[in-house]
Parts: structure tokens; C-alpha cells; sequence
């Protein structure tokens, strides 16, 4: 091939790799528009909730309409927080639709899916650490973080070269958050001196694809310990919601057997750990016994009032 030959080869090849990577100018028609997605963060009652700093990061995967993946995004609190637009762009001849979704607060506290390793959607996954236990049927589960899920699916626009429409991803909660203080535990137990715990039971341990709960049932024992007035408090601990549209069910164990088991107060309602807001529990051993529950936005605690 002479040098000439050889120039017209490349040119061609170069050409035909143009026109199959971008839109041809003689016919928009068959551009898929660019187009803007931003997050937006909302909390249990709809109130947008983006510039509060809840949200310290957000891992966007994006999929085409066969779900495997397009791209993946990563945006820190501050980009977060300014409502920082996504720019999406795709080359001739692009897609009919994109699907995105966003998880925010991903951290230590819980496993999921390792971003060059999400090759299809349903490498999508985040699930419960856990702790070894003795128990076969279910795992000890470590608390997971405030973690926050959305997601939207796109249809893309053609005809041109201008932005199309733009779009807001909302993600919102999905982990629950929980109290539980016991007055006159103790006394109540004779006096016992010896090592008492929370067991909260019990959470499928794992968000699938489309966030929906799936996996092994789980239990948590949340750290807890008497506070100067003598009652064991666990403080505000987050869980994923109950099992089977369920309600928790809380055991108290001394010396690692359960003295005690509540799954309701005393009215009857039961322990239902609303996704996005606190559950407040009380159990009060003295004279008569009383169970209390209050519902409360996201990590506000119910200040119950103590008469001596």
C-alpha cells in the first residue's frame, strides 16, 4: 500500500468512526439531547432537607435501558448541599432511556456493592455488617448509618444538540431511628449486679437493587449502659425496617438470658420503627408496669418527665 493508499485508509476509518461516535449534522434528528439531573434530599414529612448537611456523600449509578451500566457519579456533601447539576451527554446513538440510582451515606457501617464492580443493576446491593452469634437463624447486626436512597428512570430526548429537559433525583431515608430506656431495671431484677443488654429484633439485612429489603434476618444489641438516675438508656441507634412488615420486638438480657420481652406499650400500639423518624420506648418497672412509646422526627428524643 503506497503512501497515498495508506492516507485515504486512515481518513476513512476516521471518518466512519465520527459518524458512528456523534450525531451527523445533516440530521439532528438522531441526537440524543444532553440533559441535567440533580439530587434532592427529602426527609419523612416531604421537606426538602438538601442544604441541611445530613448527607455527607451520594453514589449515583446510571443504567441504560438493557440495565447494564452507563456511568457512575460520586458527589461530596458540598456539591450536595449546592445542588450541584450532573451533566448527562451520550454519543450516537445513545439510549431510550437511562435509570438512575443514588445512594447517599454509604460508609464502613454497612457492606455494598464496590463501584468498579457494578458492571449491571443487579450488582446493586447494601447490606447489614454483622458480628458472629450463636444463633442460626439469624445475624447480630451492626447499626447502620443514616443512609438515604432514590431513584429515577429517564427517557432520553433526541432531536438536537441543545439540553433537554432536566431532572431531580429525590432520595429520602432508609433506616429508622430508635431509643429505649428501662427505669428501675435493676430493682426490678433483684438488685442483680451483673452485665444487662438490649436485643432489638429483627431487620432483614440487606437493600436489593431497587431498594427493597431482602436477606437473613437480623437482630441488633445496641450499646447501653445506667445513667446517674439508675436507668438503662440506649441512645438513638439506626435500624432497617422490621422484617415482614412487622413490629421490632425488644428483649432485655441479664447475664446474657432474657428477663424480659416487649413488642408493644401498654395501650396495646406496637413498636413500629417508621423509616425517616424516631422511635422513642420506655419501660417503666416501678410499682406497676408501664410501656410508653413516642414518635419523633429524625434523631429527636422524647424527653420523658421522671416523678420520684
Amino acid at each position: 500500500m503506497n503512501s497515498t493508499n495508506k492516507y485515504s485508509f486512515i481518513l476513512v476509518a476516521v471518518l466512519l468512526t465520527v459518524m458512528l461516535s456523534s450525531c451527523l449534522k445533516e440530521d439532528l434528528s438522531v441526537c440524543p439531547r444532553p440533559f441535567q439531573i440533580t439530587v434532592k434530599v427529602v426527609d419523612a414529612d416531604g421537606n426538602d432537607i438538601t442544604e441541611s448537611g445530613d448527607v455527607e456523600q451520594v453514589i449515583m449509578f446510571v443504567f441504560d435501558e438493557e440495565e447494564k451500566i452507563f456511568k457512575s457519579f460520586y458527589l461530596s456533601a458540598s456539591e450536595v448541599k449546592q445542588r450541584k447539576a450532573l451533566q448527562i451527554v451520550m454519543d450516537y446513538p445513545g439510549h431510550s432511556l437511562l435509570k438512575f440510582v443514588a445512594w447517599g451515606n454509604l460508609d464502613e457501617n454497612v457492606d455494598y456493592s464496590n463501584i468498579s464492580d457494578v458492571k449491571e443493576l443487579k450488582d446493586l446491593y447494601v447490606r447489614l455488617r454483622s458480628a458472629d452469634s450463636e444463633q442460626t437463624d439469624q445475624r447480630m447486626a451492626y447499626s447502620p448509618s443514616d443512609l438515604f436512597y432514590g431513584t429515577i428512570s429517564v427517557p432520553v430526548e433526541y432531536g438536537g444538540t441543545t439540553s433537554g429537559t432536566s431532572h431531580v433525583l429525590e432520595i429520602t431515608r432508609k433506616t429508622a431511628g430508635v431509643t429505649i430506656t428501662s427505669l428501675n431495671l435493676k430493682q426490678w431484677n433483684g438488685n442483680g449486679e451483673g452485665s444487662y443488654s438490649y436485643s432489638v429484633r429483627e431487620s432483614l439485612d440487606t437493600y436489593d437493587m431497587n431498594g427493597n429489603l431482602t436477606g437473613t434476618r437480623s437482630f441488633y444489641s445496641p450499646p447501653a449502659t445506667f445513667n446517674k438516675n439508675g436507668n438503662f438508656v440506649a441512645p438513638i441507634f439506626y435500624i432497617f425496617p422490621a422484617a415482614f412488615g412487622k413490629s421490632i420486638v425488644v428483649d432485655i438480657l441479664y447475664n446474657g438470658e432474657v428477663i424480659f420481652t416487649a413488642d408493644r406499650d401498654s395501650m396495646g400500639k406496637p413498636f413500629n420503627a417508621e423509616v425517616g423518624r424516631t422511635l422513642n420506648i420506655l419501660i417503666d418497672f416501678k410499682a406497676t408496669l408501664s410501656i410508653n412509646v413516642n414518635v419523633t422526627p429524625w434523631n429527636q428524643v422524647f424527653q420523658y418527665v421522671e416523678y420520684l
